[in-house]
């Protein structure tokens, strides 16, 4: 039998957790609380869809552990999941992946949040809701606070508890790039993830939906049926061939005429 290995951990103890990039951090420092997770409309911006989100959510206190998502064939990190200590890993991420997984593949779930993906628990985090797409903070904050052209665009996203996310902020931003995902803190950690262009994030909520309890990041060149959780052999998604998919979704009542 494997198990999961776990790659880094923190904990977290005020009951939220900011995320995304330094200053979509910041912005979530200066959110103001919301409990649970709340309706996300998407919204017409120019020729995409996006969702203004806080970049915090509430979250399950105590120790979250981070785990690497290797892709098979390119022997490389293709991803994270970071989840509560009480998650059962495997299956919550089927569950997430079941409900929105990655946009460029088939059987996909739902790119948006909608009421689908509110009764199933997932907030959907896009590649234009966050990073420098997302540009909040970067003009609120002062120059004597935070100066944006003193880092470059990191390729990855930080989780960090929403009582140490500004301490944390500064943390990183006083230390070279190449060692944030290396100089963790008890409350937080940097998720690098080489070699992608694009960045999409999905949190798992508990049954109650009160708090997130795991966090899923991948990137676009994330396939998750040649994508493995480190310590585990088994894909994540079956790969599937056209025929194999046409049977299934045969088998399952798909209306071809939509």
């Amino acid at each position: 039998m494997t198990f999961p290995h776990i790659q880094s951990h923190f904990t977290v103890h005020s009951g939220y957790l900011c995320y995304g990039e330094l200053h979509n951090i910041w912005q979530g420092a200066l959110a103001d609380p919301s409990y649970g997770l709340t309706a996300v409309q998407p919204r017409v911006a120019g020729t995409t869809m996006t969702h203004k989100l806080d970049h915090k959510v509430s979250a399950l206190n105590g120790m979250w552990n981070a785990f690497q998502l290797i892709d098979t064939t390119k022997c490389r990190l293709a991803g994270w999941f970071v989840a509560h200590e009480s998650v059962d890993v495997p299956q919550e991420i089927d569950k997430i992946l079941r409900v929105s997984e990655s946009p460029y593949e088939e059987d996909s779930g739902s790119q948006y949040n909608n009421e689908m993906t509110m009764q199933e628990g997932v907030l959907v985090i896009n590649r234009y809701d966050w990073g420098l797409y997302e540009k909040r903070a970067l003009d609120v904050l002062g120059q004597d606070e935070f100066n944006p052209s003193s880092f470059a665009p990191r390729i990855g996203v930080g989780l960090v508890d929403y009582a140490e996310a500004r301490a944390q902020v500064m943390f990183w931003k006083d230390v070279p790039q190449d060692r944030w995902d290396e100089e963790q803190r008890p409350h937080g950690l940097w998720l690098d993830l080489p070699q992608n262009e694009y960045s999409f994030g999905r949190f798992g909520f508990d049954d109650t939906q009160s708090a997130a309890r795991s966090f899923l990041f991948f990137g676009i060149h994330t396939v998750f049926t040649q994508t493995v959780i480190a310590g585990m052999q088994q894909p994540l998604r079956k790969y599937e061939t056209h025929e194999e998919r046409f049977q299934r979704r045969l088998q399952e009542g798909y209306d071809f005429e939509e």
